[in-house]
């Protein structure tokens, strides 16, 4: 069998082994990154949405002292102080409310999508 002819076999093996893949992969969001920003008694932004295993950071730009908590538990900074920062790791979906206790105004929602199974 010539060389052009076992190459073209091989190629025509690889796609359909490749067609044929698994089925059970995942197929869904990407964890990422993201930022929100406290400033001016504002979190920017307040809605933010990452998949499952994504991180959020928050960063203090404001000239007091201010802290993100999970209205369901999932997280608590402490103080940040400012030009501080704090990152969470989201693992699992949903929606995370949360707020800084001592300014009603700051608050915001993280909404955490889960990788989908095709079968």
């Amino acid at each position: 069998m010539s060389s052009a002819l076992k190459l073209a076999f091989g190629v025509m093996f690889l796609i359909g082994a490749m067609a044929c893949g698994n089925n059970n992969s995942s197929m869904g969001p990407t964890p990422t990154t993201a930022t929100a920003t406290i400033m001016s008694g504002a979190i920017t932004p307040n809605a933010i949405n990452v998949a499952v295993g994504s991180t959020v950071t928050w960063m203090n730009k404001d000239t007091a002292p201010h802290s993100v908590v999970a209205d369901g538990g999932a997280f608590n900074s402490g103080p940040i102080a400012p030009d501080g920062q704090f990152s969470y790791t989201f693992p699992a979906a949903g929606t995370f409310a949360y707020h800084d206790p001592s300014n009603a105004g700051l608050s915001g929602t993280v909404s955490v999508t889960a990788a989908s199974t095709s079968y």
